[in-house]
């Protein structure tokens, strides 16, 4: 006989969860034709804290790595996301002057589909966790703002062999590089991505209080980007 829970059971809980995501409503809310809200919530932060959404939005990428495109957009904390312990594991929210936020910070492929992300406060530097974002990336160029036009951002993307095509600040004095106007062009399907992502309503405002279980939504909002 087979092991572990019937079919029938996952769909349900993607179901649940997709509701979830798309309503941002509260877990007690959940429709009882989606279970137990208790059950799947306790099942959900399971799945998190084993990285289980994680993989499943690796396994189903196929990117084109043509070019890359970084970019980060802001969360607006919801009251709800307050009062987490510390203890509790880390929550990246921040104090800006638009109040409690986080921000995601993505790499996507030259199509647009999402490849990594990563979580900071809302008033941590757009260019701190592109390091993190590019580790290991097999591309021919980059892609990002102003913002993002930093020394150490530039030969971090030339020693992977990666172009870059990234406008200089004004205040740049050194290793001016000229913009490829036509490539650059293409940035914008990172801002799309993030236009199509905060549809769903637990990514465009985060209601978890950790942030395992808030990139948990965005990982799952990343995999149905990819299977859209």
């Amino acid at each position: 006989p087979c092991k572990g829970r019937p079919g029938g059971a996952h769909r349900m809980f993607f179901d649940a969860l997709l509701w979830m995501a798309r309503t941002g409503a509260a877990w007690r809310d959940l429709p009882e034709r989606l279970g137990t809200w208790s059950a799947v919530y306790q099942r959900y932060a399971y799945w998190c804290a084993k990285g289980h959404f994680e993989r499943l939005f690796q396994s189903v990428q196929q990117p084109d790595m043509q070019e890359v495109m970084v970019d980060s957009t802001c969360c607006r904390a919801h009251q709800s996301s307050a009062g987490a312990r510390k203890s509790s594991g880390p929550q990246a929210i921040g104090i800006t002057r638009g109040g409690r936020n986080t921000k995601i910070h993505a790499v996507c492929d030259a199509l647009g589909n999402p490849l990594r992300f990563v979580l900071t406060p809302g008033q941590r530097h757009d260019s701190k966790p592109v390091p993190e974002l590019l580790d290991g990336l097999q591309a021919k160029a980059l892609l990002a703002d102003k913002a993002y036009d930093s020394d150490k951002i530039v030969q971090a993307a030339q020693k992977q062999g990666m172009q870059v095509i990234i406008p200089c600040k004004v205040n740049r004095k050194k290793n001016q590089r000229i913009l490829d106007a036509h490539r650059y062009k293409a940035r914008h399907l990172v801002e799309a991505l993030f236009q199509r992502m905060k549809v769903f309503r637990r990514v465009a405002t985060r209601y978890d209080k950790l942030d395992v279980t808030f990139l948990g939504f965005v990982h799952l909002a990343g995999t149905m980007k990819w299977l859209h």
